[in-house]
């Protein structure tokens, strides 16, 4: 028999990883605690920080792994999902870990991963934990998946906590309101570990507080950015009467950026501001209000919840954007109901779309769901249809916006011709 190609290897075994999600999301750390003992507790032998949050914890990692590998040091990056391949999740200094890497780690642990039955997110976070420990990073920036509290990452024991925006998501996993989604978002907070916390509402805020409290962990807040200039290609910024920019757009972005430069003062007080600066002009996070053909709007967004459709609101109005049309595509387990209230009178034209055998939802159900609590929208029958219309809009000066889903990033960078990962970000 011949030996198989490692192509078809790691097509195998990331087709195995893929069919652990069929065990969904478990109560409890108990799985990741068992396997992360059987690798021999790569968490303990690691410095890291740990992001949580609704919006923005993943382009808050982006920007501080950027700012500490600018000083010289070592990061592994951990986040979730990915937009095109599976190694994206799992990076050092910006390069994805190997199939190589993979096919090590599934060959020595893939009995013991189908034996105590780990998920899909289980098996990953280990997979990064153990990659990140063997490979010897200064520092591993670790994003959550969903909530905080039971979510797999919290097996770590972080240098310090960050708690980014938190709205309304993922409510049939994580709770009805905010109150309920915070106390999953605050679990994340450890004992005497000091905890960074963004602008939120009261009522989230009431709830971080408390549990800081609890842990005795000191609360740090970060400042609002002030003097905010946004372009077509960048955010400027100041913070503490300093300048900053970075080439991502939007105010939010520019909180997110205060929430990185924070952390990383806190972590690395000697850290100077051109190693800061530096690190956030070379950030790059895909798929956040991101220009896809240069000096033409259009733009693509992962935005899925009524928090992001909020910035993408906000982001448009600053841009003082008189005509946008819109192509929207939506997970299955999306409220349609929360989403529709935040897209009302956004758009001029607004169009529901989908990728056939995909994850995400049926264009006729999302235009049935919408219609149902009448906001106005069509059905466009083909997305790569979609895109050439936005694009002919553009021509004109109209922006356009594709929004809603990581799924949906491999046709546009193929349609845009995009190189997405060219081995770094």
């Amino acid at each position: 028999m011949s030996e198989r190609s490692p192509f078809t290897e790691i097509d195998n075994l990331l087709a195995h990883l893929y069919g652990l999600r069929r065990l969904g999301i478990k109560v409890g750390l108990e799985h990741t605690n068992e396997l992360l003992r059987l690798c021999g507790s790569p968490h303990r032998k690691l410095k890291t920080i740990h992001i949580a949050g609704t919006n923005g914890k993943g382009s808050t990692a982006a920007m501080v792994q950027a700012i500490l590998r600018e000083s010289g040091l070592r990061v592994g990056l951990y986040t979730s999902p990915h937009l095109i391949r599976f190694n994206e999740r799992i990076r050092i200094n910006g390069l994805p870990i190997s199939d190589k890497s993979i096919i090590e780690f599934m060959a020595q642990f893939n009995s013991v991963i189908d034996e105590i039955e780990a998920t899909f997110f289980e098996a990953t976070t280990v997979l990064a934990l153990h990659y990140f420990s063997n490979q010897k990073v200064d520092v591993a920036v670790i994003e959550t998946g969903l909530g905080g509290r039971l979510d797999s990452t919290n097996v770590i024991d972080p240098e310090l906590t960050i708690i980014t925006s938190i709205d309304l998501d993922h409510q049939h996993l994580l709770g009805e309101t905010l109150i309920d989604i915070a106390a999953e978002k605050a679990g994340i907070i450890k004992k005497q570990t000091p905890v960074l916390v963004c602008s939120q509402t009261p009522e989230v805020m009431d709830v971080i507080r408390k549990k800081a409290q609890e842990s005795n962990s000191p609360i740090m807040f970060s400042n609002n950015p002030q003097k905010i200039i946004i372009n077509h290609c960048s955010t400027e910024f100041e913070l503490d009467e300093k300048q900053y920019s970075v080439p991502l757009i939007g105010a939010h972005q520019a909180i997110n950026a205060g929430l990185a430069i924070r952390a990383v003062m806190h972590c690395y007080p000697e850290m100077k501001q051109t190693e800061i600066q530096s690190g956030l002009s070379n950030t790059k996070w895909f798929g956040r209000f991101q220009p896809l053909i240069k000096k033409l709007p259009i733009y693509y967004d992962v935005a899925h919840n009524p928090g992001g459709i909020r910035t993408i609101r906000d982001t448009l109005d600053t841009l003082n954007s008189k005509v946008t049309n819109g192509i929207m595509v939506l997970k299955n387990d999306k409220h349609v109901d929360q989403i529709a209230l935040a897209l009302d009178g956004l758009f001029n034209e607004l169009f529901v779309a989908s990728i056939p055998e995909s994850e995400l939802m049926d264009e006729q159900l999302l235009f049935n769901a919408l219609k149902a609590q009448n906001l106005n929208c069509n059905i466009m029958d083909s997305i790569e249809k979609g895109y050439t219309y936005l694009y002919d809009r553009a021509l004109k000066g109209e922006n356009g916006i594709i929004f809603g889903s990581h799924y949906v990033a491999e046709s546009i960078f193929n349609y845009f011709e995009i190189n997405f990962d060219n081995g770094s970000i």
